[in-house]
């Protein structure tokens, strides 16, 4: 992926404070930011369109060129924070980040291939972990890691620790236990309980207990 000078955004400092100024720039279509790294925390307003065009053309995890209060710098985006009734995008943390410097990232896990265990036995490929946590530099940072399901079997599992990687450029912060991949055997419905009854026997009609009024009346 590395660092693509193209791809930049514009903020602008904030001085309004509080969740009724954020609403009142939300309405604006505009969303708070907080822009932190080699520097002071310093908040500031994006266009929402305009981020929501960069995360959509470049993923989350792109270096862009954040222009802000004046000054540009290589920046990626550190958390994106949504509202959880109505998924809109509230709030924004953008970390400045040095090219020469190795920075963590969050990378996305690109599945190829269809597992042995699902083509050939029915499995189900069950994919627990969409992505891991590194540390490059900037100019060494995948798009996404690629990971091949093609041997796995049923039962079969792939772990981070199986991820092939050049180890000395990217480092792996996620724990090598965690799994990513794993192909689990079919679900067998069960047939539904029928009791039969044995050869030659009869069942037994159900007795039905009479009330008190009931017997003296045929008496």
């Amino acid at each position: 992926m590395g660092f693509d000078t193209n791809v930049s955004l514009t903020a602008s400092p904030r001085t309004e404070r509080g969740s009724n100024a954020a609403r009142r720039l939300r309405r604006k279509g505009l969303i708070p930011v907080t822009v932190y790294g080699h520097g002071e925390a310093e908040a500031g307003v994006v266009a929402k369109g305009e981020l929501a065009a960069m995360v959509r053309a470049h993923g989350r995890n792109t270096i862009f060129n954040l222009n802000f209060n004046g000054t540009a710098s290589p920046a990626k985006i550190a958390e994106l924070q949504f509202d959880p009734v109505k998924g809109a995008l509230l709030h924004a943390d953008f970390m400045r980040i040095s090219l020469t410097e190795k920075t963590e990232f969050s990378v996305p896990i690109e599945i190829v291939g269809e597992a042995a265990g699902v083509r050939h036995f029915g499995g189900v490929l069950d994919l627990p972990t969409h992505e891991i946590e590194i540390r490059c530099l900037p100019g060494d940072l995948p798009e996404s890691i690629k990971v091949d399901v093609t041997e796995l079997g049923i039962g079969g599992r792939i772990r981070v620790q199986d991820i092939q990687l050049d180890r000395e450029k990217i480092e792996i912060l996620t724990d090598p236990e965690v799994i990513i991949a794993t192909v689990v055997p079919p679900r067998v419905e069960e047939a539904p309980s029928v009791t039969v009854a044995a050869e030659g026997e009869v069942a037994e009609p159900e007795v039905i207990k009479k009330g008190k009024a009931e017997t003296e009346e045929e008496e």
